[in-house]
C-alpha cells in the first residue's frame, strides 16, 4: 500500500520546507518520502521548530547552500546545538557579497536566464556535483538542503536532482513554483524593517518570483547544453556513478 505524506511541512520559524518525495520517475519507481527535503534558510527556528526537526522528521544532515559571508551574518540558528551533520556548499561564486546583485541582473529577463547562465559558470557544476554526492549517502538521510529563501539555489539543486532521477519536467516546474506564496512572505518581512528594505529593493521585480518560464529554461538549457541533467553532471566531473547511486538511495 502506498504512503501518503505532506508535501508541506509548516513550522514557526521555517519557511518554505517541503519534501522532495512522491514524484514519478525512472522506471516507473517513485521519490521516497521523508528522506530529502528542501527549505529556505533555518536561523529562526524555534525550539519547538527544533524538536520536530529532530524528534519527528528525525533529521540527520543539512546542505548549507549560502556562502560563507551568508552564514557568518545570519548564522545558522539552533542547529548549531544539534547532533546534526552540517555541510556548506557555497553556491554563490562572489563569496556572498550582495553589493553587486543588482548588475548581475541586468542582463536577464527573468531568474530563468539567470539561472542558465549561472549553471554554466565555471566551478558551479562542481559545487553541484559535491552537494549531490552528499545526498546519494544513506548515512545522511533524512537530508535537507537550503538556502536563504528556498528558490533560487534550492530550487536549481533540486531542479537537478529530480530531474537526474528521472522525474518530468511538468513535476519539476510545479514544485519549483511551490516556493512563490512563501516568497512574498519573506519579502514583505525584508520590506518591512528599514535595515532590510534596502536590500529587498536592490533586485528586479522578477527575481522575487517562482514564475513556471524560470525552471522551464533552466531545465531547457541543461537539455541543449548537455544534453540531460546527467549530462551536465558528468561534464561537470561527477563520477559515472552518481546518478545510479542517487536512484538506489532516493527511489523506491
Amino acid at each position: 500500500m502506498a504512503e501518503h505524506y505532506s508535501r508541506h511541512i509548516k513550522f514557526e520559524g521555517i519557511l518554505n520546507f517541503r519534501d522532495l518525495g512522491g514524484y514519478k520517475a525512472h522506471g516507473g519507481r517513485t521519490v521516497a518520502w521523508r528522506r530529502v527535503y528542501r527549505s529556505a534558510e533555518m536561523m529562526n527556528m524555534t525550539n519547538d521548530d527544533f524538536r520536530r526537526l529532530t524528534d519527528e522528521l528525525r533529521l540527520t544532515s543539512v546542505i548549507d547552500l549560502r556562502s560563507s559571508l551568508e552564514r557568518e551574518n545570519h548564522g545558522i540558528g539552533l542547529l548549531s546545538e544539534a547532533r546534526i551533520k552540517y555541510h556548506q556548499v557555497s553556491f554563490l561564486s562572489d563569496g556572498g557579497d550582495r553589493k553587486g546583485d543588482r548588475m548581475r541582473y541586468t542582463d536577464f529577463n527573468n531568474m530563468g536566464e539567470f539561472y542558465a547562465k549561472l549553471v554554466q559558470v565555471q566551478g558551479f557544476g562542481s559545487r553541484v556535483v559535491e552537494a549531490l554526492e552528499i545526498i546519494t549517502e544513506p548515512g545522511n538521510h533524512p537530508l535537507v538542503f537550503h538556502c536563504a529563501i528556498g528558490k533560487d539555489r534550492t530550487g536549481i539543486l533540486a531542479g537537478i536532482l529530480l530531474s537526474a532521477l528521472g522525474v518530468g519536467d511538468k513535476d519539476i516546474i510545479a514544485d519549483y513554483m511551490m516556493s512563490a506564496p512563501h516568497v512574498l512572505v519573506i519579502l514583505e518581512r525584508l520590506k518591512s524593517k528599514p535595515e532590510t528594505a534596502e536590500f529587498a529593493n536592490r533586485f528586479p521585480a522578477f527575481a522575487w518570483e517562482a514564475a513556471p518560464i524560470s525552471m522551464t529554461l533552466l531545465l531547457a538549457a541543461l537539455k541543449k547544453e548537455y544534453g540531460s541533467a546527467a549530462g551536465y553532471l558528468k561534464e561537470n566531473g561527477a563520477d559515472s556513478s552518481l546518478v545510479k547511486r542517487l536512484e538506489r538511495a532516493l527511489l523506491v
